[in-house]
């Protein structure tokens, strides 16, 4: 049987999400067991490579610059347009971020194609991705599709595992992982309109069915007991699996005191003050507003403290807004980090991380990568007992009340006044993470794919020739026969 090469269809840094860093993680992880390099399709151009495009002459300085076409940009990407201090990713950054993330992956970036004479435009960037993945199980070799979001990927994986069947009679195993904006977005807001069904049905042509945390494999159960026939969703149901974020574990408890003081210092963050932050995407369901109030709460009380706010997103003009409005001082709005270095200087530099995401109308939070993070940096975890979050944070993590500000700012009082067994917490969450490790995850992917192309391997029928040839024509050769 051929090695697994594994193609990966999902967002990619530097694009930043939690499904990019799994991404990116696995693919590193493949790199490294295997010994050789597997592919990623994503897509192209990002955000910021759009905005280098807005200046000829010296990019990398300029390619931040507020100009028409960046605020066009980020208002298309659903983001509002934000000041330039301390809220933009450095574009070294950027390009560290992009270096650090292709060593280790063929990378397939994909745009459409966008001609001006395009007669039938609807679904091209799909059929780009869609086009890109079959050159590479026609012409790599590649015999794995691991996708990441059913919305759209999986489709795009089923249609090119279709051609390679139809068309090159090659057997592709798929893999799909089913995240959060799928399950309580996509799927839980068409559970009438035929949307969900379509979702589900993608989920089901894949080979390998996997859930990002034991919540979310309840919750495409429940989903698709509503709108499939029995028989579909019992097929969900028995073949449904929990495949855990894969995370950089190891790297994050690294300690790195020179990062640390060099991310004190371009924030200008006293050295003396204790932080604490929060990083994610800085979107309603992560609840930093409640953090903020809380801040307010308790900033008189423990005056040598700041609150430090990683990340971009839709709410971050609200946010700075809150905080001024609150009259609070020593609030750092980051921005994008896109250095991994950075994220991690952020998170071994804080005394409590916090996460106190909050169920929305669109969205709830299936796991949580950053708190994760946190954990593996040494850092202790306050976060909301909702969605699939207790599952990242573990019971030795403290909790508060979602949507709760006043809850929030007790438990970090509890913290800052020391009245927790810190060394202990810490270790517990150390030891917690070591399950989500990225190499362990990996391997538990690569032998259920293993397993799952030994079944699809065709089975050779041993004939004995006088069924077929006639007696003249076959003569004993020892126990076998020669021709």
């Amino acid at each position: 049987m051929k090695k697994p090469l594994v193609a990966t269809i999902s967002k990619y840094p530097p694009y930043i999400s939690g499904p990019s860093t799994e991404a990116k993680n696995q693919a590193k992880a493949l790199f490294e067991i295997t010994g050789y390099k597997h592919h990623q399709v994503t897509y192209n151009p990002t955000l910021y490579q759009l905005q280098q495009k807005t200046s000829d002459v010296n990019p990398r300085i300029n390619a931040l610059n507020n100009t028409a076409l960046a605020v066009k940009l980020r208002r298309n990407h659903g983001l509002t347009p934000v000041e330039l201090h301390n809220n933009q990713p450095k574009v070294d950054d950027y390009f560290k971020l992009k270096e650090k993330s292709e060593k280790f992956v063929n990378i397939h970036r994909i745009n459409p194609l966008a001609q001006a004479d395009v007669k039938v435009f609807d679904g091209e960037l799909i059929k780009a991705f869609i086009g890109r993945v079959i050159n590479l199980v026609q012409n790599k070799g590649v015999n794995v599709l691991s996708t990441y979001y059913l919305d759209p990927h999986a489709y795009i994986a089923n249609q090119a595992k279709l051609y390679a069947k139809k068309i090159l009679n090659k057997e592709v195993i798929t893999a799909h992982k089913a995240i959060g904006s799928d399950i309580l977005n996509s799927i839980a807001n068409h559970l009438e309109d035929g949307q969900g069904k379509f979702l589900l049905l993608q989920l089901l042509e894949g080979d390998l069915m996997f859930a990002v945390s034991k919540y979310a494999k309840d919750k495409i159960i429940e989903f698709s007991s509503i709108i499939l026939p029995p028989e579909a969703s019992s097929q969900i149901a028995s073949k449904l699996q929990v495949l855990y974020a894969p995370v950089e574990n190891e790297y994050l408890k690294k300690k790195d005191m020179k990062a640390i003081k060099n991310f004190k210092k371009e924030f200008k963050i006293n050295p003396n003050f204790k932080i604490i932050s929060t990083f994610g995407r800085v979107f309603p369901e992560k609840g930093i507003d409640d953090l903020i109030k809380a801040y307010g709460m308790i900033k008189k009380t423990f005056p040598k403290t700041c609150l430090v706010i990683g990340g971009d997103g839709i709410e971050l003009d609200n946010l700075k807004k809150l905080a001024s409005d609150l009259k609070l001082t020593d609030v750092y709005f980051t921005g994008a980090i896109l250095d991994p270095e950075k994220k991690r200087a952020l998170m071994q530099s804080s005394v409590l991380g916090i996460i106190p995401t909050k169920p929305t109308p669109t969205f709830v939070e299936t796991l949580c990568i950053s708190a994760l993070e946190y954990q593996a940096s040494g850092c202790v975890m306050l976060t909301t007992r909702v969605g699939g979050v207790p599952e990242a944070a573990g019971e030795h993590s403290l909790y508060a009340k979602h949507s709760d500000p006043k809850d929030l700012a007790r438990k970090i009082a509890q913290v800052l006044k020391g009245e927790i067994n810190r060394e202990e917490i810490i270790k517990r969450g150390l030891e917690h993470v070591d399950k989500f490790n990225y190499l362990k995850i990996t391997r538990d992917f690569l032998e259920m794919v293993a397993k799952e192309r030994e079944q699809k391997k065709p089975v050779s029928v041993a004939i004995e020739p006088e069924f077929w040839l006639t007696p003249s024509l076959v003569k004993p050769f020892g126990k076998r026969y020669k021709i």
